[in-house]
Parts: structure tokens; sequence; C-alpha cells
């Protein structure tokens, strides 16, 4: 009887997650444009590949209400760089560069401080406006990519990127909410660019 039960809780289980899984991807098109990038552009720099991006965050009222009852909300940057290869009529990708990092944005103190630490270069930055700590976070200056002599001249390069705010970090009364609500579906999608690869590289 009680391995029948067991059974039963564990299908219960698999089959909500599942039905919040979906909620989670279709409401995704309900909050398109919430994080959006106004500026995407590579640059060669110290013979190096360096991205330089400005990303504008529209936050919601019910997001911004739970930054300021502490809650910490950590995006998740995404970056990869593939180089296209054509073989026998077809056409491969290979990833050559894949960088992951979360950013959490905080507010604390009785005067509300905005706080961005960057959990890849342990970073922390505090600012007085929560528009001055978005601006920061949305600006990607000069960030390396890849030496250049790692690329072939010849070869086809995209740049992919996208930022997403990790809704699983959330604490636990705010998961399910942020799963079926979609004001907590912030994501810019994967943006994508050709890169062109000068024979002056090498």
């Amino acid at each position: 009887m009680k391995k029948t039960q067991d059974s039963f809780l564990l299908s219960l289980r698999f089959f909500l997650l599942m039905f919040l899984f979906f909620c989670a991807q279709t409401s995704l098109v309900w909050a398109k444009g919430a994080i959006h990038f106004s500026e995407l552009k590579e640059v060669i720099q110290d013979q190096k590949l360096v991205l330089n991006a400005e990303i504008d965050f529209t936050l919601p009222e019910e997001v911004v209400s739970a930054i300021h009852h502490d809650i910490s909300i950590l995006f998740k940057t995404e970056i990869i760089l593939l180089e296209e290869k054509p073989l026998l009529g077809m056409t491969f990708e290979r990833v050559r560069k894949s960088i992951e990092y979360h950013t959490e944005l905080y507010a604390y103190g009785v005067n509300r401080y905005y706080v961005l630490y960057n959990h890849r270069n342990h970073k922390r930055q505090t600012f007085q406006t929560l528009k001055e700590a978005l601006q920061t976070l949305g600006t990607l200056q000069a960030l390396p990519l890849i030496n250049l002599v790692e690329l072939h001249p010849e070869q086809t390069y995209f740049l992919k990127i996208r930022v997403s705010l990790n809704k699983w970090r959330l604490p636990p009364p705010l998961l399910i909410d942020s799963l079926l609500e979609p004001y907590w579906q912030l994501d810019s999608g994967w943006q994508s660019f050709k890169i062109r690869t000068p024979k002056s590289w090498r």
C-alpha cells in the first residue's frame, strides 16, 4: 500500500513540475521587451576580440517591490562564440567560447542603497538609485572573449548573447509565483550577430 502511495505522489509531483514548466515557457511571450539590447558590437582590442553592449532593463513594479523587500534578484548572462564551417554541402557549428555568469541585485539599509554583485569576478558596487544600478548592470564594456590568434581569418563566426532573470534562485515563497506570473519572465531571448574577421587579424 505504501509503495502505491509513493508511486502516486511521485507521479503527481512530476505532472505538477511539467505544468509549471509549461506555464513558464508560455508566459515568456508576455514579458517580451523587459530586457532588450540597444547596442551590441564586437571590437578588436589588444589582439583580443572583445564585446561592447548596452542593455535596457524595464523592471515591473512587482519585481521592484520584491527588491525593496530584501529579495535578491539574480540575472544570468550567457555568451557563446560560434564558428561555422561548411563541409560536404552542410554547415557545422562549433562552440569556440562559452561564458556564463550571474549578477546579483539587491537593496539594503534605511536609506535604501542598491548593490550589484558579480559572481564571476566577485566585484561589488553600490548605488544610490535603482536606475544607476540597472544602467551599470546593462553596460558591458570591452568584455574579453577570445584571443585573435585562436580564430581563423577565413572562417565565419557568430556571437550569441542572452540576459535573463534566474527564477530558480528566488526564495521558495516566490518561486511558484515566478513560474506562473508574466512579470517575472524577464528574458532578452538570444541575440545573434555575425562577426567579421578580416585577414589583417594575422
